[in-house]
């Protein structure tokens, strides 16, 4: 019994090291060039309150569309809107 507790407080203490590790993520995004500026703030305050990254490059409004449709990352920014028909795709 004694053997048996030891070994459940062992493994409980293992899992929760790893709490740490499992919870920081990275976000990708890309886009349009103009909003940027602001989204490297954001991001740099959004790491510091939660150790969760924000990687945004700005590669243009049409290489955000791009992205997104090919899921290759989390969220797009563009100023140009997408087409209804593309949206739909995703409703």
């Amino acid at each position: 019994m004694k053997h048996s507790i030891l070994k459940t407080v062992a493994v409980v203490g293992f899992s929760v090291s790893l709490l740490g590790v499992a919870q920081a993520q990275t976000i990708t995004g890309a886009g349009a060039s103009f909003p940027y500026p602001i989204y490297a703030k954001w991001a740099s305050l959004y790491e510091k309150e939660t150790g969760n990254k924000v990687n945004y490059q700005s590669i243009g409004s049409g290489g955000g569309q791009q992205q997104i449709i090919a899921k290759t990352i989390d969220f797009g920014a563009s100023d140009d809107p997408m087409k209804c028909g593309v949206l739909l795709i995703f409703a």
